[in-house]
């Protein structure tokens, strides 16, 4: 799961023009900061403030959102990366040779591990196989390589995966970044998770590992050797990731310059503080992760979507929005987001608290004795809403919805918890509702791990709800499968609506992405794929 607070991989397709930054200080754009100050100049330090701790720098076994970042723009080099407008573009794959039947990728033969070995096709397939083990329980198989057959080395440095079957969006499967076959060969799937390689890794990218000082600081320096037609040397000596907890601690190091930029995660209160203060830059732009209470379908009292449907129209979404983060968010009505070509703009269910209780009383839902809250067959209305104890704008949700559904004839008790508690229990299916994140880790539309009835069927995925309904399977198999981008959109179209009426979980929002730039950087682009998209040209004026 990609955690920031609670989130796991939902592919989706994204294309998107890099979004806006703007706020106090310059007012500078995204990726405008800097272009007036001179030529980039080498050497040097920047600090990132996070607000938690790094995961395991291993592509196959890491679920960590920071983390995967930090792999894909910085430890290691990905087959593909992504352009602004988020087309695939060769990276470690100088070229590819794609047919409906497999792909071929002709990789470069100036990438070097850290140790000064030559990332090999080998490589490439030692990885795929490693995520293709269910030890590894990797989320490069489910996310990434669900339509990936088989992966055959043809010479060192060209490797060809066969698909199951033609399918839309094929490139999108391979943004990820293979492993040193030789340091890990002897290292079992199951036992990948826990090695010491996670700790301190040997990359292929931009920067290397330098020191992880749990809880405090991870510091990455420049790898010299980086080939130049992929950016040579980053113009940074070093990058100092500190681990920052408090979001308020974040503004005071930007504004005491300890800090040069806080970058994961700021909230949207101390996003004000950002813009209000001279010198300082806010980025913030269209993000991959959305909002949403998760209903467990597999109790009595969510298996009834009339019932879902109506605490959906009882939550006033833009009142959230508006009031809770400060207008950095966009109402979510589905997973496909507003950006995507495969977008069509449904309908949302309306905030009608009169239709929300109309539709408890279809569903038997009454209050027969007048104390506020429904009933049914003597039972109240009631039910346990599980929150991450230790996200504050969860909890000023969870309360303004309390309210809102009380409204309603609903009675909600809000239980926060310890995340990985609270984890455990959402994996297990053993809650009523739950306040969670998700974000879209790959760009490519595939809610199976989300929605299908397989994933209802197996034991702790990431169908958490249990929701099933084989109409929605058939038409999200027709979507992926179409490699016509018209024909697509309609299924795409029509799976939407079906989702909109099931509601198996409530869509609240999509997040904007936040984060303070300090006067130091110069040249920070920002955007969907990453905050540090282009670290690796990021430089600093020297003292």
């Amino acid at each position: 799961m990609k955690a920031r607070h609670l989130r796991r991989v939902l592919p989706g397709l994204l294309v998107l023009a890099a979004a806006c930054g703007g706020g106090g200080g310059g007012g500078d754009k995204a990726g405008e900061k800097g272009k007036d100050a001179g030529p980039p100049q080498q050497g040097g330090t920047a600090a990132l403030a996070v607000s938690t701790d790094f995961q395991a720098f291993n592509p196959v076994t890491n679920t960590h959102l920071t983390t995967d970042d930090v792999i894909k723009h910085m430890l290691f080099t990905p087959i593909i990366q992504y352009d602004a407008k988020l087309q695939p573009q060769p990276w470690l794959a100088e070229r590819w040779d794609l047919t409906e039947n497999n792909v071929t990728f002709h990789l470069r033969r100036d990438v070097r591990w850290h140790d000064g070995k030559p990332v090999t096709a080998e490589d490439v397939k030692f990885t795929y196989d490693l995520a293709q083990d269910s030890a590894a329980a990797s989320l490069l198989s489910s996310a990434f390589l669900n339509m990936v057959k088989s992966a055959t080395v043809v010479d060192p440095y060209t490797i060809r995966f066969d698909f199951k079957a033609p399918h839309a969006q094929a490139l999108d499967a391979f943004w990820w970044a293979p492993m040193p076959r030789h340091l890990l060969q002897g290292v079992s799937a199951g036992e990948l998770s826990t090695h010491p390689f996670n700790r301190s890794p040997v990359g292929s990218g931009p920067f290397k590992f330098g020191e992880w000082k749990a809880n405090q600081s991870l510091t990455l320096v420049a790898n010299p050797d980086f080939p130049q037609p992929l950016g040579g040397r980053p113009n940074l000596d070093r990058v100092v990731f500190r681990i920052t907890p408090e979001a308020t601690t974040m503004v005071t190091e930007l504004v005491n310059g300890t800090a040069d930029m806080a970058a994961y995660t700021l909230q949207p209160d101390q996003a004000k503080q950002v813009q209000q203060q001279r010198g300082l830059d806010l980025r913030h732009y269209p993000s991959r992760e959305f909002t949403f209470f998760a209903w467990n379908n597999t109790r009595p009292l969510f298996a009834d979507a009339r019932v879902r449907r109506a605490l959906t129209m009882a939550i006033d979404r833009q009142r959230i929005i508006d009031g809770l983060l400060g207008g950095f968010g966009q109402p979510a009505t589905g997973m496909i987001p507003s950006w995507s070509p495969m977008y069509t703009q449904q309908q949302p269910l309306p905030y009608d608290v009169n239709q929300a209780k109309a539709l408890l009383a279809q569903a038997g839902w009454r209050d027969t004795n007048n104390d506020g809250v429904a009933d049914k067959n003597g039972q109240p209305l009631r039910f346990t809403l599980t929150i991450n104890s230790a996200n504050r704008t969860h909890a000023d949700i969870a309360q303004v919805v309390q309210q809102q559904l009380k409204a309603a004839g609903v009675a909600i008790d809000i239980r926060p918890q310890e995340f990985q508690s609270m984890l455990q229990q959402y994996k297990a299916r053993e809650y009523d509702a739950v306040l969670a994140n998700w974000s879209l880790d790959t760009f490519k539309v595939d809610p199976t791990p989300l929605f299908s009835c397989a994933q209802a069927r197996v034991k702790g995925s990431a169908n958490r709800t249990g929701y099933c309904n084989p109409q929605a399977d058939q038409l999200a198999e027709q979507g992926m499968r179409s490699t016509d981008a018209a024909q697509a959109k309609q299924v795409w179209a029509q799976w939407a609506q079906l989702i909109q009426q099931d509601q198996p979980i409530t869509f609240l929002y999509w997040s904007e992405d936040i984060a303070g730039l300090g006067p130091r950087v110069q040249n920070v682009e920002a955007d969907a794929r990453s905050k540090i998209v282009n670290i690796r040209d990021w430089w600093v004026r020297q003292r």
